[in-house]
């Protein structure tokens, strides 16, 4: 026992030895400074890349970006899904001779998320206040309709699909 009360008393002179003469509390508050720095770095990229997705207050506009990013690949719209998003956002969203305002906002947010998740979970609770039952039903259709003209479904087209699907258009329990 008195072995083991040198041998710690030894270690702790000696980690006390080298806090102060060697500068070690400088590399504790270095460790732990970087560690914060890099939390906050992280955090102002997660709200950057929500930004622009937050700037958006009309359903319709949200409803447009999720079509542009669900019928693009590599930030770029296929045009047979370029064809059928404007004719939507024209017949619709009745955006009229605000096509271009609205279609570049809606480009603008699309290509400034980082992902189709992260667009849509910020978008659902816009969708859930603005749009009747109906209203999400021809949205989750459309989306369909998009995902076919941009190349066909595939495995991750299913998978958003199938999110927004779940969270739009929740299953109806029949109680007995």
């Amino acid at each position: 026992m008195p072995v083991i009360a040198v041998i710690l008393s030894a270690l702790m002179g000696w980690v006390v030895f080298w806090l102060v003469r060697y500068d070690g509390h400088e590399v504790v508050a270095s460790y732990f400074s970087a560690a914060a720095r890099q939390r906050r770095m992280q955090r102002a990229r997660d709200a950057e890349a929500k930004a622009a997705v937050r700037s958006v207050t009309e359903a319709r506009d949200g409803a447009l970006a999720l079509l542009i990013k669900l019928g693009s690949v590599d930030h770029a719209v296929l045009p047979a899904a370029e064809n059928l998003i404007d004719g939507a956002a024209r017949t619709v969203f009745a955006y009229g001779d605000k096509l271009v305002e609205h279609r570049t906002f809606a480009d603008y947010v699309a290509r400034n998320t980082p992902s189709f998740s992260v667009l849509f979970r910020e978008l659902a609770p816009l969708f859930d206040k603005q749009l009747s039952r109906d209203e999400r039903h021809d949205l989750v259709d459309l989306m369909h309709k998009v995902a076919e003209a941009a190349g066909g479904m595939t495995p991750a087209r299913r998978e958003m699909l199938d999110e927004v699907q779940a969270r739009l258009l929740p299953q109806r329990t029949v109680r007995g």
